[in-house]
This record gives C-alpha cells, sequence and structure tokens, in this order.
C-alpha cells in the first residue's frame, strides 16, 4: 500500500484508485476529545504524547523570568467586575464568560496591523488520525495568524484553549488531545516548533506546551482573585494570566521568523522554558 500511496493520481491504474480509497475511507477507531483519557493521548498509534512531566506539584514551565508584566486594561478590570456582580458562575457556559473577557483582551492586545492579523476562532474542529487511532471534536478556542477570518489547515494557529468545568484530571487529557492534534497538522504542514495550550474553568488556569518530540510541560495552577484592594486593576494574579498568554503569542512570533539564526536562538530560549528551572532541556535536532 505504501508504493501505491506514493503514486500520484495520474499513475494509477483505476483498480489501485479503487485501493487507495478503500484504504483511505477504512475507519480507524477514535475517542471524542470530550471522552480522552490519558491513556488516548500516550497511545503508540495515535499522539504518542509524553505525559512524564504534568504532576502539578513539579511545574514543568515557566515563563522568563525577565518577560515583562501584564497589567490588566481598564475596560478588562470593569468587565470582570461587571460579570462577577451580575452572574452566577456555577456552570461551564457562563464561567466562558469570564474566559471570553480575558482572551479577547489578550487578542486585542497581540494584534499588529502590519502583519497576518491574530484571530480568535469558536468551535474549531479538529479532528486528526494517527496510524491505528483518531481523534474527533470541536476546540472551544483556537488563536492564530490569517489574512482572514477563518481558520484554514491550522499550520498558522499557536494556541488552542479549552473551558471545562469539570477539574482537573478529566478536562487535562482532553485539551492535550486538542493540543496534540495541532502539534501533528502543523508538523504535517513543515512548521516544526511547539504548540501551546491553556486549560481554565474561569477560575483556575494552567498552561501547556507540547515540543515536536511530543513532550508535554505544563505550569502551576494559577488561581484567578481580586488585588488587596478587592478590584482587578490590582490583581496579581489577572497579571499572571495575562503575562502566560502574552508569553505564549510572543514566543510564538519568535519562532515563526523568516530567519533562521533568529528561529534557532529563538527556539533554543523558549526550550530553556521546558522543564524545571534547574533542569535545562537539550536542544532538539530538527
Amino acid at each position: 500500500m505504501d508504493e501505491l500511496l506514493s503514486k500520484t493520481l495520474n499513475e494509477l491504474t483505476e483498480e489501485e484508485w479503487k485501493q487507495v480509497q478503500q484504504f483511505k475511507n477504512k475507519k480507524k477507531p477514535s475517542i471524542n476529545f470530550s471522552k480522552a483519557t490519558y491513556d488516548h493521548c500516550v497511545r503508540p498509534d495515535g499522539l504518542a504524547l509524553n505525559l512524564d512531566y504534568i504532576n502539578v506539584k513539579a511545574p514543568s514551565l515557566h515563563i522568563p523570568d525577565d518577560f515583562k508584566t501584564v497589567s490588566p486594561s481598564l475596560w478588562l478590570s470593569e468587565a470582570l467586575k461587571k460579570i462577577d456582580q451580575v452572574w452566577v458562575l456555577d456552570n461551564e457556559k457562563a464561567c466562558r464568560l469570564v474566559i471570553d473577557a480575558i482572551l479577547t483582551e489578550v487578542l486585542l492586545k497581540n494584534t499588529d496591523a502590519a502583519l497576518h492579523r491574530l484571530w480568535g476562532f469558536c468551535k474549531v474542529k479538529n479532528d486528526w488520525e494517527g496510524t491505528g487511532f483518531g481523534y474527533t471534536g470541536d476546540v472551544d478556542y483556537m488563536l492564530g495568524y490569517s489574512k482572514f477570518q477563518y481558520v484554514g489547515t491550522m499550520d498558522s494557529s499557536i494556541l488552542v484553549v479549552q473551558a471545562k468545568q469539570e477539574w482537573p484530571d478529566s478536562s487535562i487529557a482532553q485539551v492535550l488531545c486538542e493540543a496534540g492534534c495541532l502539534l501533528k497538522k502543523r508538523l504535517a504542514a513543515g512548521k516544526n516548533t511547539p504548540v501551546f495550550a491553556a486549560l481554565t474553568n474561569g477560575l483556575l488556569f494552567r498552561f501547556f506546551a507540547i515540543d515536536v518530540d511530543a513532550i508535554v510541560y505544563a505550569s502551576p495552577i494559577v488561581v484567578l482573585n481580586v488585588g488587596d484592594d478587592g478590584t482587578y486593576n490590582s490583581s496579581a494574579s489577572l497579571s499572571e494570566i495575562l503575562r502566560w498568554f502574552n508569553w505564549f503569542i510572543t514566543s510564538a512570533n519568535s519562532i515563526s521568523s523568516s530567519e533562521d539564526f533568529s528561529v534557532e536562538d529563538s527556539l533554543t530560549q523558549l526550550r530553556n522554558c521546558f522543564g524545571t528551572k534547574n533542569r535545562k532541556k537539550i536542544k532538539i535536532q530538527e
């Protein structure tokens, strides 16, 4: 079959074409993202993710100390205050009000009119199949660059965000499968760089990176709280959440440069943030 798949359409006989179509249409076992478990994440005939570094008690992903602090805008602070005043945030749909406001702030702060615009997409179909197992379903939020309001092949998408009221175990497997599928699609398009993900229920936030070798790195949990003065203007946790999102986007931009030397240097700097602060990650040979 490998020989047939390597042929162009014009090189195939009618019978060979039928064999190729039957092979491509053959249904593989699959799992919906919402039902994924850690076993599905690590399947060797699927995403084959390495989950050795996702222990919440031993964070393996950190922001560089010199990455600038991000202060929330007055608009975001007021929006979150008003949401708290009038909404009962006891289910996933309600909690998305908080997530929507934060992601809107992130998108507005990271849009450069001179470049392809950073867009936020909701309910993005993200199916992918490995050699023997597949993954299906929609991603709650996906951020990526595009000239148009179209997610396209996802090779320019950089960040998956999953809203999940249940916390944490069932939801972690879900977001990692979603991000893993994005990674596989980017790799297939020649984009040999890590992808990023965030999991949140509107109160708790955790951030992930998956490198091209399928190793997953995870941040500590950040809890969204108001500041000492009772407002979001002075909230250190909100500032930290925005800082994580901004670092992901800044990193994605730096490793997408057209200058090879700049990309190599940026990848090395990014991978120095993978693993504990005392264990630097060895550079991956592309």
